[in-house]
């Protein structure tokens, strides 16, 4: 890759923010390529196949994807066939399903109108608080420009909730503990119980969940494949197994990367797509402002999650469109109130499910033992504990739906470890280092930052900033071309 044309740009991580920024790039002109550690591209976005089972390992849902949603209009932008992508809908009536506890069970529907309508029905002596609690949660989904693809402007709401925590925000409208208690399950979206969680966070996630839901049939990984064959079909590539090992500086400026199995690239642009503190770790020099440097450094976010990924007996457990959220069986006074459990669409999705997938959240500590381990090599203490825990959490799960027993055929369980070799986060995070709120244009002349860990979670994060670092690189908004589109 040669430094003489000033539209090469390397993105290091080929995880959701560094494939969405390199398309993007690709699509205005930009000789791309996107260096990703593992074997699997796609961060969020991984699959993997274990026989003919295909199991996710990060995105449980994708939100923005409705008639007139930003994830929409870029898919529509980048000129990708949506039949291609195969995104369907979880079910309107109960997108979300809430056991807040064994009595008392909550379907959550889609809309505004309707959920509003609903939750009502089941807390009549809530009608006004429920009313102006999602008045002040759409007022905060208003203030975020660039997933609804607004020109920015500045918007009193972000001051106005983002000094208080999203508990509060409840308890500003709300007295029913159930109730509130039902709000909690958003912390499986974000990692945090909403006693940990600004109030903005809240607002912008509900928001965009209301509105709907949506999932890819047969693997999200088809996602990534679709960006990655963009970028590759525009003069660029995505080179996987290609662990970054040092980033050299001169003059305030990147110069290369280099791999740990001896390449080197050089570009005129470079975008660091991948969690800030291992980022930093591998400067050779310094090239961030100290309060900066010292945020990434010191911000701790360890809710990381153990997975049962179950490949079910052969039509044993009929298909469920839509998200279950259990009550979590261990308390934590950070981590959320619940787990979830889902089965993953395939294609030409039947009644019967073929996989299960349950979401426990955990911290990185209670697995420290092995953090001086690679994967496979961990000792049979380790594997005898994922086989315990897989049974714990099946057996806890049956106690809600017991016929989950008995069609489990085999189970892949993954702990914080997992994620710490996969994500490339040291303390093995499921989820961004929130509050970080990073610009995506950095002290160094050519360097960018993208990604749920620069500003915001999920795929709302990384799209945003992918967008914010491809409009300063060219010099001008793409927001409403994208909008148009």
């Amino acid at each position: 890759m040669s430094n003489s044309n000033p539209h090469t740009v390397c993105i290091i991580g080929g995880g959701m923010s560094g494939l969405f920024t390199g398309a993007l790039l690709a699509k205005n002109g930009y000789q791309v390529t996107v260096l990703e550690k593992n074997h699997i591209i796609g961060g969020g976005l991984q699959s993997f196949r274990r026989g003919d089972a295909v199991f996710n390992t990060g995105m449980q849902l994708f939100c923005g994807y409705g008639e007139d949603f930003a994830l929409r209009h870029f898919i529509d932008y980048m000129g990708f066939d949506h039949n291609d992508l195969h995104f369907v809908p979880l079910d309107p009536d109960a997108q979300e399903i809430v056991w807040t506890d064994r009595e008392h069970t909550y379907r959550l529907p889609k809309t505004r109108k309707r959920y509003e309508e609903y939750l009502i029905s089941q807390f009549p002596h809530e009608a006004k608080g429920i009313h102006q609690l999602l008045d002040a949660v759409y007022e905060i989904g208003s203030t975020f420009d660039y997933f609804w693809l607004h020109p920015m402007q500045l918007h009193p709401a972000a001051a106005k909730y983002g000094v208080i925590t999203a508990r509060h925000l409840l308890e500003l409208y709300l007295t029913d503990e159930r109730l509130m208690s039902i709000f909690e399950y958003v912390g499986m979206h974000l990692g945090y119980n909403l006693s940990n969680l600004p109030a903005t966070e809240l607002g912008m996630i509900l928001n965009l969940y209301i509105e709907g839901g949506w999932r890819i049939a047969g693997g999200n990984i088809r996602f990534a494949k679709a960006l990655a064959s963009f970028i590759s079909a525009h003069n660029g590539c995505v080179i996987n197994n290609a662990e970054v090992s040092h980033i050299g500086v001169e003059n305030g400026k990147i110069t290369n990367v280099d791999t740990k199995d001896g390449r080197s690239y050089e570009a005129e642009l470079f975008v660091c797509a991948m969690p800030p503190k291992p980022f930093l770790i591998l400067l050779e020099k310094d090239v961030f402002r100290l309060s900066t440097k010292e945020r990434i450094m010191t911000f701790q976010n360890d809710a990381s999650c153990c997975v049962c990924h179950v490949k079910l007996k052969k039509n044993t457990l009929r298909y469920i469109n839509h998200l279950l959220f259990l009550p979590s069986p261990v308390e934590d006074e950070k981590l959320p109130l619940y787990i979830s459990v889902l089965t993953p669409p395939e294609e030409n999705q039947g009644e019967w499910a073929s996989t299960l997938e349950i979401l426990h959240l955990t911290h990185f500590e209670n697995f420290s033992k092995w953090e001086d381990t690679q994967t496979g090599r961990r000792g049979d203490d380790y594997e005898s504990l994922k086989q315990t825990l897989a049974k714990e959490i099946i057996d806890y799960v049956a106690s809600y739906i017991p016929e989950i027993k008995q069609t489990v055929d085999k189970i892949y369980f993954s702990t914080p470890l997992t994620l710490r070799d996969y994500y490339n986060n040291p303390i093995g995070a499921a989820y961004a280092q929130q509050g970080m709120f990073l610009p995506v244009k950095t002290k160094a002349s050519n360097l960018f930052m993208t990604g749920q860990s620069v500003q915001y979670q999920g795929l709302f994060g990384t799209l945003t900033t992918s967008i914010a670092v491809v409009e300063i690189m060219m010099g001008k908004s793409l927001i409403e071309e994208i909008a148009k589109a």
